[in-house]
């Protein structure tokens, strides 16, 4: 019970840190507020040096939660504001990356070097990020919003390829004058992403790829990795197969970042859904072999592992990552603050009861129904990204707004066809 506290607290933190998140992004902006989670971020590894009990460890864990949720919801907007359409897919992809890289730093050192000189070695990529990140201009969607029209050209000039005319240069700059007015004018609630009609798709999908991302279960099988390989009984160690699996996901999601933008969304979550859904169905019927059956496994001793490395291969390359390339693309500027906050709680507020739950469920059900429900989840995913999300591939934000909200007729809704004049 106190194992399932500590593996979730990171996951609860991050509820109430996507509420501050929606809020700072546009009270400090989004450069500021991806500064201010460098507190959260650092401190609770000097706390985790220190802990004597769990329950100091749930809250450090709890504020690194609180400061990972800001990341995800500034980190997101920022991507989205300074990318050019051709390669917002890709910087997309790279929160993913560096997540993985991260863990990847902590599954090869952390079983060959003491707790104290980990939790130290990890507080100090806080301070790397607030050196590095420092010298990164402001979006020059909010330098325009808060009237500091002189930054946003000289954000302009540094973020532009270089071969980027001074006339350019002015001609964007009007046209997020424009976006920008257009947004103040038509200020977004909760309420109203909820209630409106021209939301209502972006809304079905973001809600749609959020459960497919955490129902799957990636935060379970992260936090519960060796326990799930210990329970195997597999040949090869906990430690050892815990750095197996966190060496493979880098180049999976470097791959992912590669042809996200050629092979588009839809591929690749489609792809990553079937992937992940043939892995989890192997470790299904591993553990009902095993717990249930009772038979000899011994010659499928290998196949726990293999399930992990393909579910930890697959889910990357789609079910992870997109999710947070989508939610810079599909909301107006209008909304997208509100919408990134609202999407970012239900998301972890999933992903904190299925984590929270998995060793309970494990327990109660066995591993090999939790498997399976994971595993169900995939095949939903699949039919959900088939008939109902967009394709948002190579096209600008305007044209994504355009496509969410034709009518039946083809005919376009008003606040549309005003965002594509913009």
């Amino acid at each position: 019970e106190e194992g399932s506290w500590v593996a979730s607290s990171f996951i609860l933190g991050s509820i109430p840190g996507c509420v501050y998140a929606g809020w700072a992004v546009e009270k400090f902006g989004r450069r500021r507020s991806l500064l201010l989670s460098f507190i959260p971020l650092f401190f609770p590894w000097i706390v985790i040096i220190f802990a004597k009990s769990t329950l100091v460890l749930c809250i450090s864990r709890f504020f690194a939660g609180f400061g990972f949720s800001i990341v995800t919801a500034s980190g997101s907007m920022y991507a989205g504001e300074i990318a050019e359409k051709d390669i917002r897919g890709k910087l997309g992809t790279a929160f993913n990356l560096m997540k993985l890289t991260g863990s990847l730093f902590v599954l090869t050192i952390g079983p060959f070097v003491s707790y104290t000189v980990l939790a130290i070695s990890c507080s100090i990529l806080p301070v790397i990020f607030l050196t590095l990140f420092y010298f990164m201009p402001e979006s020059p969607y909010y330098l325009i919003k808060i009237g500091q029209r002189d930054a946003a050209r000289e954000s302009l000039i540094i973020l532009s390829k270089d071969n980027r005319t001074k006339e350019e240069i002015e001609t964007q700059l009007k046209e997020i004058e424009k976006n920008v007015e257009y947004t103040n004018q038509h200020k977004s609630t909760l309420w109203e992403l909820l209630s409106k009609k021209e939301y209502r798709k972006s809304v079905i999908v973001i809600i749609g790829i959020k459960l497919i991302q955490q129902l799957t279960g990636i935060f379970a099988i992260e936090a519960y990795m060796q326990t799930i390989i210990e329970s195997s009984g597999s040949s090869i160690s906990p430690e050892i197969s815990s750095i197996i699996c966190g060496v493979i996901q880098l180049p999976a999601a470097m791959f992912a970042a590669t042809i996200v933008d050629k092979a588009g969304r839809k591929p690749l979550l489609i792809i990553s859904c079937l992937g992940c859904c043939v892995a989890l169905i192997g470790e299904s019927i591993y553990f009902y072999l095993q717990d249930v059956a009772k038979s000899d496994v011994s010659y499928l001793s290998w196949l726990p592992t293999t399930g992990l490395v393909i579910y930890l291969i697959m889910n990357p390359i789609g079910i992870f990552t997109l999710p947070y390339i989508l939610l810079g693309e599909l909301f107006a500027t209008n909304i997208k603050a509100v919408a990134i906050s609202a999407s970012t709680i239900f998301g972890v507020t999933l992903g904190f009861f299925v984590t929270k739950f998995f060793e309970p469920l494990s327990e109660i059900l066995g591993l090999h129904v939790t498997f399976g429900m994971f595993a169900l989840a995939c095949v939903l995913g699949i039919l959900f990204v088939v008939f109902i999300q967009p394709e948002t591939k190579g096209k600008t934000l305007a044209e994504i707004q355009e496509k969410l909200n034709r009518d039946k007729n083809g005919n376009k809704g008003l606040d549309v066809i005003a965002c594509h004049h913009l």
